[in-house]
């Protein structure tokens, strides 16, 4: 009796070894899993715009809706600016929330007002941003754009309303 009472505890034993090992592979393949995604996630969104000056010209303040949209990649804005020496300025945050870091090839303006048939629509207002091509920003690392849109003084002084959008294209820095 005593040699089956002593090669059941060892089966038992085997038994639970086995067990114990399968659920640290377990755990180790998930632990392992979920480093590699972590190593090469690339995720480098608009986090906030905010309203950081607005300069009246004449008698009616301009005005502006501005949006974050398509999951944080892209500003979306309308703008209204009534006057000569009008001024709307505003300060864009980009953040890396990947695991690599990121190079800023341009900056993607939809419509493009610096190409002459664009131009006209807006004319006499001027658009400019801080020179952000060619940053590397790191893992959770933020960099800021400004963007400033101004009336510039002319003789036309009718409001002009339009809208702008901007997004980013970016590339691993690695």
């Amino acid at each position: 009796m005593d040699k089956k009472i002593k090669s059941n505890t060892i089966i038992i034993a085997l038994c639970i070894t086995i067990i114990l090992m399968t659920i640290g592979f377990i755990i180790l393949s998930i632990s392992y899993k979920n480093k590699i995604d972590k190593v090469n996630s690339y995720n480098v969104v608009f986090t906030n715009i905010r309203k950081s000056s607005s300069i009246k010209g004449g008698t009616k303040e301009p005005t502006s809706e501005v949006k974050i949209l398509d999951n944080l990649n892209e500003i979306d804005m309308k703008v209204t600016l009534n006057s000569n020496n009008d001024e709307l300025s505003y300060i864009a945050t980009i953040e890396n929330k990947g695991t690599i870091p990121i190079e800023i090839l341009d900056v993607l303006e939809s419509p493009n007002y610096k190409l002459k048939e664009f131009k006209d629509l807006i004319n006499p207002i001027t658009i400019s941003m801080t020179d952000i091509k060619g940053k590397t920003i790191l893992p959770d690392e933020t960099i800021d754009l400004k963007i400033v849109f101004y009336y510039n003084p002319s003789n036309i002084n009718t409001p002009k309303t339009f809208n702008y959008k901007i997004g980013l294209i970016t590339r691993s820095s690695n």
